[in-house]
């Protein structure tokens, strides 16, 4: 999710909004290939319906409007003056769980002009609450993923301070979802998304929510940071 500073920056700059803003973070050395390993790409675990929907979304990038937004395993921060290609040391949550089909499986897409992000994504056993259905949790995990990114591509860093979500049907593990998340309104630092959770195949609404994201100052999360030797 968080690794796409590049596609992000590409997508924001066609859409007006400005870059965000460059953070240093330590480099790790001899990082293998697994940490610069796209897992926004189709596997051996992806259904039939998730393949076929992410050619659809894939589609949608041939004019530019909308961008496929690459994922890592771990954080990757640009170092100032240079491109997003050094890596941090902190593995991205929604990747934590090892094996393809495991956990979370998700491409996300990003509208940089309609300030809007869908994310395909498939539950896996691991993601498992009442039995063969998806933990709460998880979907929470989804929700605020999909939003976060949302609000990263505007703010550069930003945190959550709210997340509210009402659980409208479960959901079967193994599932394909269609996340639509989207800024309704910036008020100063506070951003305000929206979220609706549907099986990529019909209409059902398994859930809805409501974020508050509060923009920070890079400049003294970074010194915050250094002080507390992260």
């Amino acid at each position: 999710m968080w690794g796409g500073s590049r596609a992000l920056g590409r997508a924001l700059a066609a859409g007006g909004w400005p870059r965000p803003p460059a953070r240093c973070c330590p480099h790790v050395p001899n990082v293998g290939q697994e940490r610069r390993q796209d897992l926004a790409q189709p596997n051996g675990s992806w259904s039939a319906a998730m393949r076929r929907h992410h050619q659809h979304l894939l589609a949608m990038t041939a004019t530019g409007t909308w961008v496929r937004l690459p994922s890592y395993r771990h954080h990757h921060h640009p170092t100032e003056g240079t491109p997003g290609d050094t890596p941090g040391d902190t593995r991205l949550f929604p990747h934590a769980i090892d094996g393809a089909g495991a956990g979370f499986e998700f491409a996300m897409f990003l509208n940089a002009t309609e300030r809007r992000i869908l994310c395909l994504c498939q539950t896996g056993p691991y993601l498992e609450g009442p039995p063969g259905m998806t933990h709460g949790g998880a979907i929470a995990t989804i929700i605020d993923s999909t939003l976060g990114t949302c609000a990263l591509a505007m703010a550069g860093m930003a945190m959550t301070a709210n997340l509210s979500i009402d659980y409208l049907a479960p959901i079967p593990l193994g599932t394909v979802l269609l996340l639509d998340g989207r800024t309704e309104r910036l008020e100063g630092r506070k951003m305000f998304l929206s979220c609706h959770v549907r099986a990529a195949d019909g209409d059902t609404l398994h859930a809805r929510a409501t974020g508050l994201f509060i923009r920070l100052d890079p400049t003294k999360q970074r010194v915050k940071e250094e002080g507390s030797g992260q």
